[in-house]
């Protein structure tokens, strides 16, 4: 029963895969959306000399440079370097995107992946009507009066998961340090870091090893069955 329950879990593991690939095709227009990477395990069996494949509970976060747009409104805001801007999450607690693509709210506040942008002061940036301009340095201004400064963190060597839409967390629910690497890029922004042609190419590769390993497990049980019939008829 081993080898049926290998190829089995290579099986799970491909579907697992197709899951994570749809999501980045899904999210391809999303503003600074990192795809995920389908991690798998090596995992020893119950005492049983043989390994099989388990999907890890959370995927790895493709934490790579995605490609800026110009998109010449002044509330969209490209980031190159590691930062991501800080928001407050609908729950009160602080969590992290690089959607840059910015709004503001009725009361004035900034908002970022439908959630309120914290600045480098702790507190959400409140602006007033008229030309808003945001410096290299995150530094926002309306008609040349400071109105605050982006939060940009640092996430520089700290895994981090998924918290709904375009938001994310560091995995061991730290705060990210302040960012001094990275630049803010007004009227541009970042695409996802996935392309069309490599998520296409990367689900067919997971629906061939699916089949694959589906193909193997037939073939192992229509084994094992003559083996036991022959087993019977010997019996």
């Amino acid at each position: 029963m081993n080898s049926i329950f290998i190829a089995a879990s290579g099986a799970a593991s491909q579907a697992a895969s197709l899951d994570t690939v749809s999501n980045n095709l899904a999210n391809l227009d999303t503003p600074g959306y990192r795809r995920f990477i389908n991690v798998l395990d090596s995992v020893q069996g119950n005492g049983s000399p043989y390994q099989y494949a388990s999907t890890a509970q959370t995927s790895q976060i493709d934490m790579a440079q995605g490609p800026l747009q110009d998109t010449g409104n002044p509330l969209d805001v490209g980031i190159t370097g590691p930062a991501f801007l800080t928001v407050q999450a609908a729950d009160g607690s602080t969590a992290y995107t690089r959607n840059g693509s910015l709004s503001v709210s009725e009361d004035g506040t900034l908002m970022a992946a439908g959630h309120p942008v914290i600045g480098d002061g702790g507190s959400p940036i409140l602006v007033q009507p008229g030309p808003l301009t945001i410096g290299s340095d995150g530094a926002v201004s309306v008609a040349g009066q400071p109105m605050g400064r982006l939060g940009l963190a640092d996430p520089t060597d700290i895994t981090m998961i998924p918290k709904g839409t375009s938001l994310y967390l560091p995995s061991d629910a730290s705060t990210l340090p302040p960012a001094t690497n990275s630049q803010v890029h007004q009227g541009m922004l970042e695409h996802s870091t996935g392309t069309e042609m490599g998520e296409m190419v990367a689900t067919m590769d997971a629906m061939r090893n699916y089949e694959s390993a589906m193909n193997t497990v037939h073939s192992i049980d229509s084994n094992q069955s003559q083996a036991i019939q022959a087993f019977t008829l010997q019996a």
